[in-house]
């Protein structure tokens, strides 16, 4: 399972850049999807902390 997710993360992030790289659409037109991003990001990094902090 955690392979696929993997993999998944791995062809969304190649989206995105492809999207950046080629897209007519300029930064302020797509903060939503950003903000997203962004979100998971924060969570993956503060998920392992909180599941240390409250196993306690």
């Amino acid at each position: 399972m955690s392979t696929n997710l993997k993999e998944l993360e791995k062809r969304l992030w190649q989206a995105a850049d492809n999207l950046r790289a080629n897209s007519t659409l300029s930064s302020f037109e797509y903060p939503p999807v950003l903000g997203f991003i962004f979100l998971r990001y924060t969570w993956n990094c503060f998920k392992p902390l909180h599941e240390l902090m409250t196993a306690r």
